[in-house]
């Protein structure tokens, strides 16, 4: 299922804060999840045990789903992280974070763990 992916910045889920004061345990439960609102969620038959499989045409991570009926219809929100960094485009030469288009499926796949990250930018797989 399609749907448009946007990061944002979140308190609560603060990447700086998490680096600088919590632990790579923390950092994977607060910035590693999507928030959708509570409709899309009943679409793609989510449940609180099922994770996210987000993909665009290079990149794909899986992170954990929560339901915020703030998030508009059809529209998935990251905090701003090396999870939603992985998911931007370039496109016409501008990096892209907002508005890019994704596709969506429910998974019971492990979220993606901060050092897979690390370890695939560094090109160590």
């Amino acid at each position: 299922m399609e749907f448009l992916l946007n990061s944002m910045r979140k308190i609560d889920n603060d990447q700086v804060k998490e680096l600088a004061f919590g632990t790579e345990q923390s950092l994977e439960e607060k910035l590693a999840i999507c928030f959708i609102n509570s409709k899309d969620f009943e679409k793609l038959n989510l449940v609180s045990s099922l994770h996210l499989k987000i993909a665009n045409k290079e990149k794909q991570v899986v992170v954990k789903v929560e339901k915020d009926d703030n998030v508009p219809e059809g529209t998935i929100v990251m905090p701003v992280s090396i999870w939603s960094n992985q998911l931007s485009v370039v496109q016409d030469n501008e990096l892209l974070y907002k508005n890019i288009v994704v596709n969506v499926e429910a998974t019971r796949d492990p979220i993606t763990k901060f050092k897979e990250i690390i370890q695939e930018i560094r090109g160590k797989k």
